[in-house]
């Protein structure tokens, strides 16, 4: 077992040149991290709870202790709750509460007891956790005033399809992002905005001189940036609503540099890099997919299955959906009489549009076409170029006489019917 005083021994121990006590002080910092305390609960422990249908909440008390672990016994797992979603809610009247997730008593217990060395000292606890909900879960309140937990159970939590559905498109269509403009655009913008942290974390290690001191100096930086990123994402509403306007314009310069960059390498042409930022785009979408549901074997068919499809062959693909259009037809729907000839209507007009159109372009050969006109002169063709009716007079007064000939014919047609069913 490794124990702090152990660490201290081999502290102890080094005696080399000046660099090799802050070596050592940066060891002790990750073993101290990773050593194995006891299992027991700290004192204000007052039991374990389970959180259940019947029991789904409880109001704590400082007349209880200061400490209380619940338990989630989770749900047989089933294919009609890959959706689902198990939420653990915690509210204080007074401060927030330090929460720790673990999947026994035990080690949530043993989480408490770390709580004071140096990775714990920044620890942010927020006001609700996720549980997986097909496996037994414990979650720790560590509290100093009277404070709510509740469990909420929802049988299809929209954001888990949502993250399937989106993790399968960004799959199918890598191959289109990766040569896509826009998209170079507005992925290397937002690439830049969230990165700008470690850019200015690259900027300052410059500034540092090159010893030992630098690293544990970066070290420090970056637990603290970690710290803020933490504090940022959960005090959101708060940080927009007191520091609007200085949070769009560092966007607003990040973007600017980040777009300033992009514009200035331009998008990437060749084909080695082209494949490296599809398979990126890829494994971003098979991250989402893993993610949309809460069964790893599900989420590992699904990534099997478009892994599969991806690579398969395009006479093999063909040959699939020339079967599933065969087995699946689409259903036609078949267009009504006045759908029939206002389609008709419209698609003449546009066709005798572009035909006037590339009689007037000097693409159009004037003598070829005049020559092949047969049922038709070229002074009426010329006409008809120029922007006149297709159709001559007599043609129109023809179709006119027809029509209003037909007409009186339905009519007595329908009389007829009417004088034949009132005698009978």
């Amino acid at each position: 077992m490794v124990t702090l005083t152990n660490v201290k021994f081999v502290i102890r121990e080094l005696k080399v040149d000046s660099a090799m006590p802050v070596i050592g002080l940066v060891l002790f910092f990750f073993l101290a991290s990773v050593t194995t305390v006891s299992a027991d609960c700290g004192p204000g422990f007052s039991g374990v709870r389970e959180l259940t249908k019947k029991t789904p909440s409880y109001t704590l008390s400082t007349d209880e202790g200061s400490f209380q672990v619940f338990c989630y016994s989770g749900e047989a797992a089933s294919p009609f709750l890959l959706w689902s979603s198990v939420t653990v809610r915690v509210k204080s009247l007074d401060g927030a509460p330090t929460i720790y997730v673990g999947h026994n008593k035990s080690e949530v217990c043993q989480k408490q007891d770390q709580q004071n060395l140096i990775l714990y000292w920044l620890m942010i606890s927020p006001d609700k956790v996720s549980l997986p909900p097909f496996e037994r879960s414990c979650v720790g309140v560590e509290y100093a005033s009277t404070t709510y937990i509740g469990l909420d159970k929802k049988a299809i939590n929209v954001w888990s399809p949502a993250c399937l559905v989106f993790g399968l498109l960004i799959f199918s269509y890598a191959s289109t992002l990766s040569r896509n403009v826009l998209f170079y655009y507005s992925s290397g913008i937002t690439v830049g905005v969230l990165a700008s942290l470690l850019i200015l974390v690259y900027m300052l290690s410059k500034l540092v001189p090159k010893k030992s001191g630098a690293v544990v100096l970066l070290a420090a930086g970056w637990s603290t940036a970690l710290y803020l990123l933490q504090h940022m994402y959960l005090n959101l509403q708060s940080l927009l609503q007191g520091y609007l306007p200085y949070i769009l314009g560092y966007l607003a310069v990040a973007a600017l540099v980040s777009f300033a960059v992009c514009y200035r390498y331009g998008p990437v042409t060749n084909e080695r890099s082209l494949d490296l930022i599809k398979w990126g785009i890829q494994l971003i979408g098979l991250t989402f997919v893993y993610n949309g549901t809460q069964l790893p074997a599900a989420s590992l068919t699904i990534i099997l299955l478009a892994v599969l499809w991806a690579n398969i062959p395009e006479r093999l693909a063909q040959a699939v959906r020339y079967y599933w259009r065969t087995w699946f037809p689409r259903k036609i729907r078949r267009l009504t009489q006045e759908e029939y000839e206002q389609q008709a209507r419209e698609e003449t007009r546009r066709a005798l549009e572009q035909l006037r159109q590339f009689c007037n372009s000097p693409d159009c050969n004037t003598w070829k076409t005049v020559s092949r006109l047969e049922k038709c002169s070229p002074v009426r063709f010329a006409k008809f170029v120029e922007g006149d009716s297709h159709l001559s007079e007599d043609e129109v007064c023809a179709y006119d006489s027809e029509v209003s000939f037909d007409l009186p014919m339905e009519d007595s047609f329908e009389e007829d019917e009417s004088f034949v069913s009132s005698n009978t």
